[in-house]
Parts: structure tokens; C-alpha cells; sequence
């Protein structure tokens, strides 16, 4: 008897082809586009897309306000694409150091499903900061210092601190240091944004169990020891609310016992856009609880940058 070819997945497309009258060379093109849209779609979520964005819109309004009105494109696209660099390299180093877990608990994330090779994900990583450091340089070694101490912090985040207690210890001391870069490298350095250290401490916290908030149960069921993990989710969402209402407060508190002389305007929108999100994240839980965790951090991320603008608009004015 003469052995038969072997049915590989290819001798499957070729088959089906022939029993529904399509050309072979038409499938072999549909299966290779799809193959590639899922490529580009998991090198798209790999650094996480929407905190990059949300960062990305931050630095952007920072530069507004320390400029006083638009930088120059080749300023504002050097600062933004020098964070975009720590941001790459940050959420691709998370991917790498989430890997053997997300295998197991989330199989559909851009490395566990096959769509962005370990390979990528690690040259994502060594672009990411060559990036940060080419765009970063051009303002001066003091603003690349800063910079370059905000990524580090996010590295030390993945993979140190994400899965102990003190994981919210990197966000408490990186956040704060956006604005006061963002003036640092447009040449305005302002003493009072330091202020937003005590002013935003709860807040930054309060961002980093929002953005925990849909992996507590995986968490509590791998038993890690994190904070979340510890409260549970319903605790934990609890929580990122309460930290994130202190921010206009304490703002509000501030600036009063300062005696800044410019009107509480930005504060009291920024308030109002708090209790807004608020509002929206309970209704959005009530409706689909899944989608209402997972808008959780998006809501509380607005919310929290709403806050540090109005403070940052009141100190610079």
C-alpha cells in the first residue's frame, strides 16, 4: 500500500476550497489577512492601548498649560513620542513578566494567543527606550532624568512590586512626576507642583486598584498577596472611589489654605466631572457588571487627570 499524504491544515483549506467552489489562492489570501490584522491588533494591545492613550493626552494638556497655549509641533511631538517610548517599554515588560500566568488565566492576550511573538515583545521593550532616550535628550539632561525615572519606576512596578502589597507604592510616586516633567522640558519648572505628591496621594492609588480591579479574582484565585486581592473586588471598587473624590477636595482644601488668588472654577469642574464618572461607572455596574469593572479605570483615570490639570492651571497661572 502506498502511504498516504499527511492531513495537514493546509490539505484542509485546499479540501474545503474544492467543496465550496473558492480558488485556493483567494483562502490562502483571506486566512494570511486575517493572520496579519491579529498581529497588528496584539502589537497594538501589548503595551496597553488605553493607559498609553490616556498618557499620551495628559502629557499633551501639560504641555498646554506650562506653554500657555500650543507648543511648537517639533516640541510637543518630541515630548510625546519620548513618553510613548517609556510607555511602550513599561506595558511590554509587563507582557513578558504576566506571560506565564496570563497562559494559563487569560489565553486570549496578545503573547499567550500566538499574536506577538516573546521575540517582539521584547524588541517593543529595547524601541521603547531608545525612543524615550532620543526624543527624551532634547530637553536637557534634568527633564531626561525625570523621565527616565518615571519609566524606571514602571519597570520596577512589573517586575517587583506588582504582586506583593506595595504595589501601589510605583503609581504614588510616578504619576506626580508627569506634570513636573512636562514643565521641566518646556524650560518652566514649578515649585508647587510638588504639591501633588500629599494632594494626589490617594488618588494615584486609587488609579492603580481601579486598573487592578478586573484581575482580583484571578489574583485571589493564584493567591497573590496584593492589596486588591486582599479587599475583593467589591471592596476594592469601594475603595478606588473614595481615594479618587479626596483629589478635588483636597485640591480645593489647598489651594484655600494657600491663599491662591486665582478662581476655584477648574476645581469645581473638575469635581463635578468626578461625580460624573462616578455616577456613570454605578450605573454602568448595575446594568453589566462586566463592562462596569472594566470602565472602571478609564472613568477614574479621566477623573484623577481632571483633578491634577485644574491644580496644575491654578499654581501656573
Amino acid at each position: 500500500m502506498t502511504p498516504q499524504a499527511p492531513h495537514h491544515r493546509l490539505t484542509q483549506v485546499l479540501d474545503a476550497s474544492q467543496y465550496s467552489g473558492e480558488d485556493p489562492s483567494t483562502t490562502l489570501e483571506v486566512r494570511d489577512r486575517r493572520c496579519w490584522r491579529r498581529t497588528v491588533r496584539g502589537y497594538l494591545l501589548l503595551p496597553h492601548l488605553a493607559p498609553v492613550l490616556v498618557v499620551e493626552l495628559a502629557t499633551a494638556a501639560f504641555a498646554v498649560i506650562a506653554w500657555g497655549g500650543p507648543p511648537p509641533a517639533h516640541r510637543l511631538g518630541a515630548l510625546l513620542l519620548a513618553m510613548l517610548g517609556g510607555q511602550l517599554a513599561i506595558g511590554a515588560t509587563n507582557e513578558l513578566v504576566d506571560f506565564p500566568y496570563d497562559t494559563v488565566g487569560k489565553p486570549w492576550k496578545p503573547l499567550p494567543s500566538g499574536d506577538v511573538s516573546i521575540r517582539g515583545a521584547q524588541v517593543m521593550v529595547i524601541v521603547g527606550l531608545i525612543m524615550m532616550v532620543a526624543f527624551g535628550w532634547q530637553f536637557g539632561t534634568f527633564a531626561l532624568a525625570l523621565l527616565t525615572a518615571g519609566t524606571a519606576l514602571g519597570i520596577a512596578y512589573d517586575l517587583w512590586f506588582k504582586r506583593t502589597v506595595w504595589s501601589w507604592l510605583p503609581y504614588l510616586l510616578a504619576l506626580p512626576l508627569l506634570p513636573i516633567w512636562v514643565f521641566a522640558s518646556l524650560g518652566e519648572p514649578e515649585p508647587r507642583l510638588l504639591l501633588l505628591y500629599p494632594l494626589g496621594a490617594l488618588a494615584t492609588v486609587g488609579v492603580h486598584f481601579a486598573q487592578a480591579l478586573p484581575d482580583v479574582a484571578i489574583d485571589r484565585a493564584a493567591g497573590l498577596p496584593t492589596a486588591t486581592s486582599r479587599f475583593g473586588q467589591r471592596l476594592t471598587f469601594v475603595v478606588v472611589w473614595l481615594t479618587t473624590l479626596s483629589a478635588p477636595v483636597l485640591a480645593w482644601l489647598a489651594a484655600w489654605l494657600l491663599r491662591v488668588a486665582q478662581p476655584y472654577s477648574a476645581i469645581e469642574v473638575a469635581a463635578g466631572l468626578t461625580i460624573l464618572s462616578l455616577v456613570t461607572n454605578v450605573i454602568l455596574i448595575a446594568a453589566n457588571r462586566r463592562v462596569g469593572v472594566a470602565s472602571c479605570f478609564p472613568l477614574v483615570a479621566l477623573a484623577t487627570l481632571a483633578c491634577a490639570l485644574a491644580w496644575t492651571l491654578i499654581v501656573s497661572s
